[in-house]
Order: structure tokens, then sequence, then C-alpha cells
């Protein structure tokens, strides 16, 4: 089988694995009712799933070095799987955040592994467009979860509703098993492994890289969770049109993702596409709450998810220059990822305070404004861009 084959089977896993983030944003107004939750208990549950996805990011590449990603992203479906249906038989805050926070956690497995398992399968001048399409599709994924779990949550309820997402995410696992049978992995020796990590670890561009695209994280974390429900009970549109827009500003991000790559693919232009598509994602994020009508609503959402994921691409092949021993590759990826995910995995919790204590549209402008002062940052990393190619 020839590595798009396989490429596609590990794009398909992604896909799957996104709609079991997302499923639960159209649930999250029953959970509230049924679970008797206010909205900043709510902004907890999901927090608690970015909470189990942080740590594990390093444990997860860490593994993936040593014992190699396919192995590594088998275990995170199956635990991100399991994590899935078990949140579905929650009764209290406690359960579902528990429960929330072991699907993270499998989630942090799948991630780098996915990415480095494309690095060796793609040909070199096809990763970063692979990149591209690995993020967009994530968007497909998240799309389906946010928009199609409106129609699955009204006909079966929330819990059945989580349950058919895990049970999916456990099938395509076993699918990959087998369609990735004879991929040849780079693996790091175990002499020298924790000076190698130390190597990684220590490598200012990396932090810098992953601290100046914390726009994308943020707009991506808030507005996938949370526009059903701030459409809902905010803007005061009906459950199916606030699941349409969360809908549309992950699918959205598929197109996003592959002209991203395309646009990535091209060193001279680069980095200045990196800094437009981080800066215009955060204005349109900013905007949201001031859209004024459906239409202008529509419009904004669809820019916002529309660039997003060219941020998060950006990260990930801007950071391979840096890292100089192949097997190293997944914790890396893991790494950068993990600083991204450590500072905005409180950004749902800050969000919902935010909108509790100060006004419904302060957490948009607030995060949004954050996330632009941060895209300078990026600047700083290209003196090391030679000297580590």
């Amino acid at each position: 089988m020839g590595y798009l084959f396989k490429a596609t089977s590990i794009n398909f896993a992604r896909a799957i694995y996104a709609l079991n983030w997302f499923d639960i944003a159209p649930g999250l107004t029953y959970i509230s009712k049924d679970l008797g939750l206010q909205v900043v208990q709510l902004g907890i549950v999901t927090t608690f799933f970015y909470v189990g996805l942080a740590p594990f990011q390093l444990i997860g590449g860490a593994l993936a070095s040593r014992i190699g990603s396919k192995r590594v992203a088998f275990i995170g479906l199956l635990l991100l799987g399991l994590g899935a249906i078990a949140s579905g038989f929650s009764h209290n805050l406690v359960e579902l955040s528990f429960w929330r926070f072991l699907a993270g956690w499998g989630s942090a497995f799948f991630f780098s592994p996915g990415l480095s398992i494309l690095r060796d399968i793609s040909p070199v001048e096809s990763y970063p467009l692979q990149v591209g399409i690995y993020n967009g599709v994530f968007g497909l994924g998240a799309g389906a979860g946010a928009f199609g779990w409106v129609f699955v949550d009204r006909t079966i309820g929330w819990q059945l509703g989580l349950m058919v997402g895990g049970v999916l995410v456990i099938a395509v696992a076993i699918e990959n098993l087998f369609a990735l049978r004879g991929v040849e992995e780079h693996k790091a020796e175990s002499i020298g492994f924790r000076k190698k990590m130390y190597t990684v670890v220590r490598n200012k561009y990396l932090w810098l890289l992953a601290i100046g695209t914390l726009a994308a994280t943020f707009v991506e974390t808030i507005g996938g969770q949370f526009l059903v429900y701030f459409g809902e009970n905010y803007l005061k549109i009906t459950s199916i049109y606030s699941g349409f827009i969360d809908g549309l500003f992950l699918t959205i991000g598929f197109l996003g993702g592959v002209v991203g790559g395309y646009f990535l693919s091209k060193s001279a232009i680069r980095r200045p596409f990196t800094y437009t598509t981080l800066v215009v994602s955060s204005i349109a994020f900013i905007l949201i709450p001031f859209s004024g009508s459906l239409i202008v609503l529509t419009i904004i959402v669809a820019i916002c998810g529309f660039s997003v994921q060219s941020g998060f691409s950006a990260l990930y092949v801007l950071s391979l220059p840096y890292v100089r021993d192949k097997s190293m590759v997944p914790f890396a990826l893991s790494f950068v990822n993990f600083i991204g995910i450590a500072v905005g995995s409180v950004s749902p919790f800050v969000f919902t305070l935010i909108t509790d204590r100060i006004g419904p549209d302060f957490g948009w402008v607030i995060l949004g404004i954050l996330g632009i002062a941060l895209v300078p940052i990026l600047f700083l990393t290209k003196s090391g861009e030679i000297q580590h190619s």
C-alpha cells in the first residue's frame, strides 16, 4: 500500500479523534440541566479535558520516540474512546470531569505520534501539505461533532451521543493497527535518551514558537467548545443554528488547513503567512459577540475557523528545523504542543469566569487581544532558523 493510503488512514483517525473533542459541545446545555451545573462548572469540565491533554503530551511523545509512534497512537485512541464512553455514564461534576480527563490523556497520546507517522511515510516535499491536511481534517471531525451531535443529542441524548463517539474512535484505532503494518519508524536508543529529551526541552526557539502561536490555541479551544452554548444562552439563537455556527467554525478549518499547508510549503512566505493568519483569526474571534446579525456572525465565524488551523500547522512545520535527531521528532512535536496546551488549558475556565463575573463579551475580547499580543514573539525565533536547520 502506498503512502497516500496510510496517510488517509491516519487523517481519518484524526477526524474521528477530533469528533470526540467537540461532540460534548452541543450537549453542554443538556448537561447543565441534567447534572445541575453552572456555567463556571461547565468550564471546569471542559478544562479537565485539557488538563489531561497537556501533561501527557510529553509522556506520549517520549514513549513514541522510544517504542514507536504506531503503538503509542493506538493506545491513545483506545484511551480516548474509553474516556468518551465512560463520560456518558457520568452522574455528577466529579465523574464527568474525571472521564474527560482520561479522554484528554488518550488524545495526548495520539497527536504527536500521528504527525510523526506522517513524517515517516511522506516524501519530504509533501510533509508540510500533509501537516495542513492533518490539521484540516481535525476541523472536519470537530465540525461533525459540534454540528452533527446537535441532532444526535436531541435524538438519543447526550449520554448515548458521547458513547457513540467513543465506539467510533475505538473502531478506527483497530483499522489503523492493520493499515499501518510495515511502516518503518525512527526509534531512539535508551542510552543518552534523557540527554536528548533535555536538549529538546531547553531549546529556547521551540518555547518561543509555542508561545507565539498561542492565539490559535485560544481561538480553537473557546470557539469550538463554547460557540453552541454562547449562541443559545447569550446571542439567543436556536440550538440548530448555534450548532451550525460551531460546525462551520470547525469544518471550514479543513479548507484552511489544506490552503495553509500549501502556503507553508513555500519557505519564502511561510513566516509572513503565519503572522497574518494568527492575527486575522484573533480579530475575527474578538468580533464574534459583536456580530449583530446572523449573516455577519456566519461570515466572522467562517473567517475565524478558516484561518486558525494555519496557526497550528505553522507551529509544527516551523518546529522541525530545530530538531536534529529524527528519532526525537515525536517528543519535540509533543513538547511544543504541550506548551501551548498547558497555557491554553485554563482558557475555558478563564473564559467562563470572565463571562460570569464581567460580562459575556469580555472573554472573547480579552483572550483575542492576548493572542495578538503574543504573535511578535515569533520574530525572536528567526535568528536560530539557519543555525538549527
